[in-house]
């Protein structure tokens, strides 16, 4: 009879770990009701501004492709590896200066993508004639979480924390939501910033859009380890309470 007590003791135990954690710690912007917001309503920043060590990928087309051709050096199709990819695109100096073919030196350091496309089509302007320069931001981001690391491409200029997290494949259900690290370099300073993903606070945060080469580490949850899908702790949780559920009902028989 003890030792029917003692194993229900520890079954209640296991199940209860599931249960120790707050539905508010566990999800996100928890405390949010259906409404609307102006997405222009507050500045949060998320103008993306060339910075020194950035890469761009600039493509300039003219009605004759033959011509500007030797102006696209980099837009040749290429069987080299991911890396040598990334790496490709015209690198910013730490003058904030790109070397392009014909013009020489740009000085592209703090204007955005599509000022930086005027400035390359005006100074190509004296040569040709009916150009389209298009310029993006080679950007990454970067998450962790004590666990596991992810780059992530940023496809756009105005990617969210949310699309970050989404795209990482690396979240667990257990981490700290409510103390999640931000860590930016910006204009020769490099900021840290805690946010709560847990409020609905989060969506007027001037990091809700994150920037260029920003990092994300998430940290881990009391019980990240133990109970996240596909832990080893997880896995002898189940198997225990398995053999405990069927060692009861052979007692009972």
């Amino acid at each position: 009879m003890h030792k029917l007590i003692l194993i229900s003791a520890i079954s209640l135990w296991l199940l209860s770990l599931t249960a120790c954690v707050s539905p508010s710690r566990l999800y996100y912007f928890h405390d949010q009701a259906p409404t609307k917001h102006k997405l222009d309503s507050v500045d949060q920043g998320s103008v993306q501004r060339i910075q020194r060590s950035d890469r761009l990928a600039i493509t300039v087309s003219s009605t004759d492709p033959a011509l500007t051709a030797f102006l696209n050096p980099f837009n040749v199709q290429s069987t080299s590896n991911a890396v040598q990819q990334a790496n490709n695109g015209y690198l910013v100096s730490a003058q904030g200066k790109i070397e392009f073919p014909l013009l020489g030196q740009v000085a592209v350091g703090g204007l955005t993508t599509l000022e930086a496309s005027a400035l390359i089509k005006e100074k190509l302007s004296f040569f040709y004639k009916d150009l389209f320069v298009n310029v993006n931001l080679n950007g990454k981001v970067y998450f962790m979480n004590g666990r596991l690391g992810t780059a992530i491409t940023m496809l756009n200029e105005r990617m969210t924390i949310f699309e970050a997290i989404a795209q990482s494949g690396a979240q667990d259900p257990f981490d700290r939501k409510n103390e999640v690290w931000l860590i930016r370099e910006e204009s020769g300073e490099r900021s840290f910033t805690k946010l709560d993903l847990n409020s609905k606070n989060i969506f007027l945060s001037s990091h809700y859009y994150l920037k260029n080469n920003d990092l994300i580490y998430m940290m881990p949850g009391k019980y990240s380890s133990l109970l996240s899908p596909g832990s080893p702790g997880r896995s002898i949780l189940t198997i225990t309470g398995a053999a405990l559920t069927v060692f009861i009902a052979l007692l009972k028989l």
